[in-house]
């Protein structure tokens, strides 16, 4: 682990964080407010939020560490989009279609849900991408 591996994750970590705030704790949120007995409201709670940051940097550790065994010679920000596709593929798609299946959710909100986080993991593809050009 070197230091663009860091770099990276550091990149990938504050991409995840802020597109994380923007999607669920502003375009989202009201139709999370709708449910209350599934999502919980919107008050600061350290211990969670910790947890929340903790996953996050998991998640862009992984994304780093998974980017570098499979990058090959091209465009970094097509191999970026195209790596973030993927990881969102394998993670966001399933957990998404899975908890609609499982819960109350409205399909509006899983589609919401889908496209914003996939959106999220393909940005997340192409910060990776770009710190290693």
């Amino acid at each position: 682990m070197d230091r663009t591996f860091w770099l990276a994750t550091l990149c990938a970590f504050v991409t995840s964080v802020v597109l994380a705030f923007v999607f669920h704790g502003l375009i989202l949120a009201p139709d999370y407010a709708l449910l209350p007995g599934v999502y919980r409201g919107p008050q600061f709670r350290p211990g969670l939020f910790s947890l929340l940051l903790l996953g996050q940097l998991v998640m862009a550790g992984a994304m780093v560490g998974i980017y570098r065994y499979g990058r090959e010679a091209r465009p970094w920000l097509a191999q970026g989009a195209r790596f973030g596709l993927l990881v969102a593929l394998v993670s966001v798609v399933p957990c998404y279609l899975i908890g609609y299946a499982v819960t109350n959710v409205p399909a509006a909100l899983a589609i919401k849900q889908i496209l914003l986080e996939a959106l999220r993991t393909v940005a997340m593809g192409i910060a990776v991408a770009g710190i290693h050009r």
